[in-house]
């Protein structure tokens, strides 16, 4: 077997055939769940002829197997386990760091099966301690520093399978045991070795992660040997990472709340000089990348990159850390201020951007974040109001000039550089996702600066152009005051006037359409000021009509054509009203002029995108909304015209030879689909539901042609009933009349496609309609006979898994249904069908259609849900308990199921929620259904103390006490104890699935 073994794994390191490494890995993995595993792994281990790729994957074996399988050996062989695996580890000290890794992984996963008092005094890190103590230097080490590594990292791992109880156990004992453990790593710093000191200060930054500062006392910890050696290590270029790690953990250790543990005074006061002391080699760094980034210098190797990077994130720490007490202004505070202003300038955005989240806080502080001073006993409330908006000016008018600064930076950064037209698609998203984050930093300075102060600044370079035009500088101006523009900036604002004015005799030809993208989103973000600005100036309109104008001639230019087609809508929703007076004309043109584009555009010609087409047709028809009476009706009809008629050409041309729909070019379908699209569209901008009635009316009979030749393509159907949904939305209850054919031609046509969209109609007709009784006999109809449809579609759990977008959208369907039409669900036809097709579907492993089924359930359980739109009769309540209570004792079994394995981890509260609602409805007669699932969980997956919590939680329930929370976490204990390793997983969900749910639901386990 060892032999084999070995050639195993040798094969799946060194065989060419993919296939044959494919079956070999799975052979291997398979073995990897055996019991033999144990005993062979340890073999090969200790066997000194075995090679460095069987050495590895047996300590792998050997870790996984103390992480997930430990349950399966013996109580009395932990010792033994614990013991082989040390002297494994002592084998391996000087030999393949990769085994060793693995070993100390091991053993760090072992302390989480044994208890404390299992290790002596001093737990685990002094057992170790106490072993390793008796090797040399040169073995003990190495073992011990990575021990001490890894040991602190693992803490609160999931990988090892233990109950919630001793996890938590686990990572207070490794809490209770830093001091041992800094006491162990001190008393390794003089160690001779090339990496010691940078292992030893490694290992102290995960200890300091763990702890976060909890036990340890912060005088002491200032005099600490360890602290003085990461201070000491931030000016060696040997030790500088592991450095500002553990320097970076220390400065997190005496924060609270934004302000300095008081206790911790005395750390910070070495912290501070220590971390500032660094600024002079950052700012010289930042020298050398500029003139690296202007071409007049060398670049960069990566090690000084990382060294940037590690005092940025230093500043970054210590100014995030403190950030209340910076914000008090007092002169010592300003000093992490001017680092962060440093690293905010820095060429590299990667690294300037560390600073931003430090500009958040302050500005969070700055505006909202102090309590102010304190007030005097028997002040009034007018002079404490006095007193804090004194504070909070003071403070503000103290970082004006940092912020003003920050500003001045940001915007150079925002510029595209020289060479950006030779970038990879993936730099130019990569610049752009940096743009987004320097907006955001823009926002919070202006919170801070003002929306005047901060546009000033940010259209000086702008005014700086007017000798030498530069488009980059312009284009980065522009972008950083469209960052500024939720600013509540007075309309009318003459500096902005004159902003806007400046657009139309910008040039445009120095680049690629950058430029002119940036001008169109700018314009765009700022139609809610242009609105206002309509109604207080004269000029409004005016300026409104010239960035109309300027809009459309972006439209003929690929680059910037869909911003200023975006823009165009934006500017079209917020001014409609003004330019219905006075532009419909131009609007109706441009209207006419894009039908032939997008889609419908000739091969080969310059054409916009179809979704840029639709912008504009969305644009014109809000405007057409604005209108009145007889105008808006007409101005519709014109709108319609030009969608309708090539729809109906298109409609009434031959099929080549018969074909049908499924035969058609590719083309042609999707030419249909995208004047479908546009039509939806039209719809969707209605401003008037009798206006969208009669149209729908008027444009029924053509839809319901596309619906019956395009029945086979589902693309055309999905964007039909897409168009549909939309005139009625809009329509509203004003499309009464058409009720009866749309009832019946949807009804047909989901029994002859079976097309998903047919159930949004559907949806929309209950949320409509349901709440009037004399639509409810037909709506009871069509409900019935589409999710009888449906669910017979999905007879199985396997067939929810492989239609899960159907399972989703019946379901959405009879939840909308429940909430606005309780009478067509609650009928002794449909109800006892859907409640068994929950059932059966509800672990399905597709998240949105669980989900769904999910929400079906819980409002199935809870009739007085205040979602509900129309409130259940006494009689319909009586029916549902009828039909549900007797499925709920197996449906709380299938939802345990769920719960402790057959979904994922991430479904659990979802699960947990739902068993609240049975118990919760229920009461006293659910408390045996839960008592009844828990005791069919066996005791390999899960003991009696362990679902011990459960049945307290439920039991509190059921006698009417409200403790969801208590319940709700209970069951998320009892599913990470099930879920702890695989064999428990799956002995409890096999104990509490049908044979035929387990079948489908066992291949999903995980």
């Amino acid at each position: 077997m060892q032999q084999q073994l070995v050639e195993a794994i040798h094969t799946l390191y060194h065989n060419a055939d993919p296939q044959v490494k494919k079956q070999t890995g799975s052979q291997l993995e398979a073995w990897q769940q055996s019991e033999s595993a144990w005993s062979l792994s340890d073999t090969i281990l200790h066997d000194p002829s075995s090679t460095m790729e069987a050495q590895y994957f047996c300590a792998q074996t050997l870790r996984t197997k103390v992480q997930r399988d430990f349950e399966e050996l013996p109580a009395q062989a932990a010792d033994a386990l614990r013991a082989s695996l040390l002297d494994l580890l002592i084998r391996f000290a000087t030999g393949a760091t990769a085994v060793r890794t693995q070993l100390c992984l091991a053993i760090a996963a072992i302390a989480a099966h044994i208890p404390s008092k299992q290790w002596g005094q001093g737990g685990v890190v002094m057992w170790l301690a106490d072993n390793l103590g008796r090797q040399s230097q040169e073995v003990a080490l190495p073992c011990m520093l990575e021990l001490l590594t890894v040991i602190p990292e693992e803490v609160g791992s999931y990988r090892p399978a233990v109950r919630p109880e001793r996890r938590r156990q686990m990572q207070q004992e490794v809490v209770n045991a830093a001091p041992h453990a800094l006491q162990v790593l001190a008393s390794c710093l003089n160690q001779k070795g090339g990496h010691v000191r940078g292992q030893v200060l490694h290992a102290f930054a995960a200890w300091l992660k763990l702890s976060a500062g909890a036990g340890l006392d912060g005088p002491a910890l200032a005099s600490h040997s360890l602290t003085k050696a990461a201070m000491e290590g931030l000016r060696s270029t040997d030790t500088f990472e592991d450095a500002s790690d553990a320097v970076c953990e220390l400065v997190l250790c005496t924060s609270s709340r934004g302000s300095p543990e008081p206790q911790m005074m005395p750390l910070v006061q070495l912290l501070v000089p220590a971390v500032m002391a660094l600024r002079p080699r950052f700012v010289a760094a930042a020298q050398q990348a500029q003139q690296a980034e202007d071409g007049n210098g060398g670049g960069y190797d990566e090690d000084e990159i990382e060294a940037v990077k590690g005092m940025a994130r230093l500043f970054a720490e210590l100014g995030e850390s403190y950030t209340a007490l910076i914000a008090t202004a007092s002169p010592d505070s300003m000093q992490p201020v001017e680092a962060l202003l440093d690293v905010a300038a820095y060429p590299d955005q990667a690294i300037s951007s560390i600073s931003f989240n430090f500009w958040h806080r302050l500005m969070r502080q700055l505006t909202s974040g102090f309590s102010g001073p304190e007030a005097a006993p028997g002040a009034n409330q007018e002079a404490i109001a006095s007193a804090y908006n004194a504070e909070q000016q003071r403070r503000l008018d103290a970082f004006t000039p940092a912020y003003q600064q920050l500003v001045t930076v940001v915007v150079h950064s925002v510029q595209y550089p020289s060479n950006y037209h030779e970038w990879h698609r993936d730099e130019l998203q990569e610049f752009r996702h940096k743009r987004y984050a320097i907006s955001e930093t823009l926002e919070d300075a202006a919170d801070v600066l003002g929306w005047q102060s901060t546009l000033q600044l940010l259209v000086r370079p702008l005014q700086q152009l007017a000798t030498s035009f530069d488009w980059r500088v312009a284009e980065a101006s522009l972008y950083c005051v469209r960052s500024i523009c939720r600013q509540n900036i007075p309309a009318g604002e003459p500096l902005l006037m004159s902003l806007f004015s400046s657009l139309l005799s910008m040039p445009t030809d120095h680049d690629a359409g950058t430029l002119q993208y940036t001008v169109a989103m700018m314009i765009g973000s700022y139609a809610a000021w242009l609105a206002s600005t309509v109604r207080v100036e004269q000029r409004g309109l005016l300026l409104v009509s010239q960035m109309l104008q300027l809009l459309m001639k972006s439209l003929e230019h690929s680059e910037s054509a869909g911003a200023a087609a975006t823009a165009i809508r934006h500017i079209c929703h917020s001014c409609g009203k003004y330019l219905a007076a006075s532009h419909l004309d131009a609007l109706m043109q441009l209207y006419q002029k894009v039908q032939g584009q997008g889609a419908a555009a000739p091969a080969g010609s310059h054409k916009l995108l179809e979704q840029d087409v639709q912008a504009v047709i969305e644009a014109v028809a809000s405007v057409v909304s604005c209108l009145q009476g007889d105008a808006q009706a007409a101005a519709t009809r014109a709108l319609l015209e030009p969608i309708m008629t090539p729809l109906q050409a298109r409609l009434q041309q031959p099929q080549p030879n018969g074909a049908g729909p499924a035969q058609q070019p590719s083309e042609d379908v999707e030419h249909v689909g995208a004047f479908v699209d546009r039509l939806g569209t039209v719809f969707k901008r209605m401003g008037d539901p009798g206006l969208a009635a009669a149209n729908l009316a008027h444009s029924w009979p053509l839809l319901v042609t596309i619906l019956t030749q395009y029945s086979s393509n589902d693309r055309v159907t999905e964007k039909t009933g897409r168009a549909i949904k939309q005139a009625l939305q809009t329509s509203k209850k004003a499309s009464a009349g058409m009720l009866q054919q749309v009832l019946e031609t949807v009804a047909h046509q989901f029994q002859v496609t079976g097309h998903p969209c047919m159930l949004y109609i559907a949806s929309e007709l209950l949320k409509t309609f349901g709440g009037d009784a004399q639509y409810q006999a037909a709506l009871g109809q069509l409900f019935s006979a589409i999710v009888t449809k449906a669910l017979q579609g999905l007879p199985t759990l396997a067939a929810f898994d492989h239609n899960p977008d159907m399972a989703d959208d019946t379901f959405l369907l009879i939840d909308r249904a429940v909430r606005y039409s309780p009478g067509v669900v609650f009928s002794p036809q449909m109800l006892p069908l859907i409640a068994d097709a929950a059932m059966t579907g509800v672990l399905v492993q597709h998240r949105e259609a669980c989900l769904s089924i999910i929400s079906v359930l819980r409002r199935l359980h809870d009739t007085n849900d205040p979602d509900r739109e129309v409130d259940c009769t006494q009689q319909q309540q009586q029916q549902l308990r009828a039909v549900v209570e007797p499925r709920d004792p197996l449906l709380v079994r299938i939802l345990f199921g769920g719960l402790l394995g057959a979904l994922p981890k991430s479904r659990v509260d979802d699960i947990a929620a739902v068993l609240y609602d049975v118990i919760h409805a229920y009461k006293a007669a659910a408390y045996p259904w839960l008592t009844s699932a828990l005791a069919a969980i066996p005791e390999q997956a899960a003991t009696q103390a362990d679902k011990q919590s459960v049945i307290t939680a439920a039991q509190s329930l059921a006698a009417g006490v409200d403790n969801r929370w208590d319940l709700e976490s209970s069951l998320d204990d009892l599913s990470e104890v099930c879920r702890r390793n695989r064999h428990s997983m799956e002995a409890a969900v096999r104990a509490l699935l049908p044979p035929e749910l387990y079948q489908t639901a066992m291949p999903n386990l995980c």
